[in-house]
């Protein structure tokens, strides 16, 4: 699991969202030091969520 920056991921958000996708890596989300968010590939979080859409 990575860990980064609101500044740093907003200078690599592409790459990150491919990372996730292709290479199912979760990215820890921080600012100022504190957690935020987390970035998944979709289709684990739509595994673990009631919310998610349906795709065909």
């Amino acid at each position: 699991m990575e860990r980064m920056g609101v500044r740093e991921l907003r200078d690599q958000l592409g790459r990150q969202v491919d990372e996730a996708h292709y290479r199912g890596t979760h990215t820890v989300v921080e600012k100022n030091g504190e957690p935020r968010a987390v970035l998944v590939p979709y289709d684990w979080w739509s595994a673990r969520s009631d919310e998610a859409p349906e795709t065909d």
